[in-house]
């Protein structure tokens, strides 16, 4: 189901692939992150990869909403990482962060 600018995919083992689509409004990230954690939970999820593969560029925002989405999955008990960023949003993010962001990283699903 993509209705809320995403979709979630069971990938067996308590994992999950979330995959924003373009339609994905981080204006409400109360909204979306509430939604992605009531389908985390549903599906006793532990692990989350986020695809960034379409993501071109990582800005402030929406780092912020990376970050907040992440601190939501640990408060959950489920480890969030982000994969497949391209190099332009991984260039972009490093030079944003003065901390190390809230989410892991990862080439593609296999780590």
């Amino acid at each position: 189901m993509s209705a809320a600018g995403f979709h979630l995919t069971p990938l067996g083992q308590s994992s999950a692939l979330l995959e924003p689509s373009r339609s994905l409004d981080i204006s409400r990230v109360e909204e979306l992150i509430e939604e992605v954690v009531r389908r985390l939970q549903a599906r006793r999820a532990s692990l989350v990869y986020y695809d960034l593969s379409d993501l071109s560029l990582i800005d402030g925002v929406y780092y912020a909403w990376l970050n907040r989405l992440a601190v939501a999955c640990k408060a959950i008990n489920v480890r969030m990482v982000c994969i497949s960023m391209q190099p332009t949003a991984a260039f972009a993010l490093a030079g944003m962060t003065l901390l190390p962001p809230q989410f892991e990283t990862a080439l593609d699903l296999t780590g």
